[in-house]
C-alpha cells in the first residue's frame, strides 16, 4: 500500500474539517481492525492536542522528570530564597511605578489603586509564577473577598526580577478552545513586576480626556441633564464590567436609577445646596433595590 493510499489519511483530514466546525465526527466503521486501531490513536492525540493551552508556562526539566528513572540525574532542587522577600518588597516596588497610584498592604497582600483600578498582589513560594491549581484557589478567594478587584498578580517570591502573572476574573475558567484551536483567552505575559504593573496602567486604568465648555455658549447649562447623561454612561459602562459579588448586582441595581443621581447634582449645586451624601447614597441604594 503506498501511502497515497492509506485508508486512514482521508479519516484524519475529515477529522480536521470537524474539529474545525465544517463537518461531522468521521466514522471508522470502513476502516479493517488494523486501520481502526491507527486511526482511533491518530484521532485522540489531535483531540488531546487541541485542548492544550499553548500560552501556559512551561514546565521545568524538574517537574517533567519528576518521579521517572531520570529524575535521580538531576541535580537537587533549592528552596527560592524567599526570606528576604515579603509584602514590603512588593510595597517599595509598587510605590515606585506611578505616583498617582495608592500602594498599601494589606494582610499578605498589597493592594495597587488608581481611580477605580484596583489590584492585588500575592507572592508564592516559586520561581516561577506557574498558576497551578492551589494558586488558581488562592486568585479566587482574593475576587470572591473583594470585589472591587480588578485584577490579581502572581509573584514568584524565588525569582530575581519579581516575575508576575497577571490575571482577571473572567480568566481563570477551565481552558476551552475555539473551532479553531486556539484558546478562549490570552493571559497577559509573564513579566518583572515593575513592568506588569505599568502594563496594566496602561491597558486597564480608566483614561479621562480633558473637558472645557465652549466660550461661545451663551444658553444657561441644564446642570441636571448634563448629571443624567453622565450618570446614565457610568452606570451602563460599570455595569457591562466583570464585576462579581455585591458590586456586581449593585451597579446592575442602579441601571435607570440615573435620575435620582442627577437630582442629587442639581441639590448639590442650588444654592446654598447641601446633603448628607452617606444619607442619599443609602436613600439612592434602597430604591434601587
Amino acid at each position: 500500500m503506498s501511502e497515497s493510499d492509506d485508508p486512514v489519511d482521508p479519516v484524519i483530514l475529515a477529522f480536521l474539517d470537524h474539529l474545525e466546525g465544517l463537518g461531522p465526527r468521521p466514522t471508522l466503521d470502513h476502516l479493517a481492525a488494523a486501520d481502526r486501531v491507527r486511526a482511533t490513536a491518530h484521532l485522540d492525540g489531535m483531540s488531546t492536542a487541541r485542548g492544550l493551552d499553548p500560552y501556559r508556562s512551561r514546565p521545568t526539566v524538574h517537574a517533567l522528570l519528576a518521579d521517572t528513572p531520570m529524575a535521580p540525574l538531576l541535580p537537587a532542587l533549592r528552596e527560592p530564597a524567599v526570606a528576604d522577600v515579603d509584602p514590603r518588597t512588593l510595597w517599595t516596588v509598587l510605590s515606585e511605578v506611578d505616583s498617582r497610584a495608592r500602594v498599601e498592604i494589606d494582610g499578605p497582600d498589597v493592594v495597587f489603586a488608581y481611580l477605580d483600578l484596583r489590584a492585588r498582589f500575592l507572592l508564592v513560594s516559586a520561581a516561577t509564577p506557574v498558576v497551578d491549581e492551589d494558586v488558581r484557589a488562592l486568585v479566587r478567594r482574593r475576587f470572591d473577598a473583594d470585589p472591587d478587584t480588578s485584577r490579581v498578580g502572581v509573584v514568584a517570591a524565588g525569582s530575581a526580577e519579581l516575575l508576575t502573572q497577571l490575571l482577571a476574573a473572567d480568566e481563570l475558567g477551565d481552558t476551552i478552545t475555539t473551532p479553531r484551536g486556539g484558546p478562549h483567552v490570552r493571559w497577559e505575559p509573564v513579566l518583572p513586576l515593575a513592568l506588569a504593573a505599568r502594563r496594566m496602567l496602561e491597558q486597564s486604568a480608566p483614561e479621562w480626556p480633558s473637558f472645557d465648555f465652549d466660550e461661545a455658549w451663551t444658553e444657561a447649562l441644564d446642570v441636571t441633564g448634563i448629571a443624567a447623561d453622565i450618570a446614565r454612561r457610568l452606570v451602563a459602562h460599570e455595569s457591562g464590567r466583570s464585576y462579581r459579588g455585591d458590586k456586581r448586582r449593585a451597579y446592575q441595581a442602579l441601571l435607570g436609577q440615573e435620575q435620582a443621581f442627577a437630582e442629587l447634582v442639581a441639590r448639590v449645586a442650588g444654592p446654598g445646596g447641601r446633603v448628607d451624601l452617606d444619607v442619599e447614597i443609602i436613600r439612592i441604594m434602597r430604591a434601587a433595590a
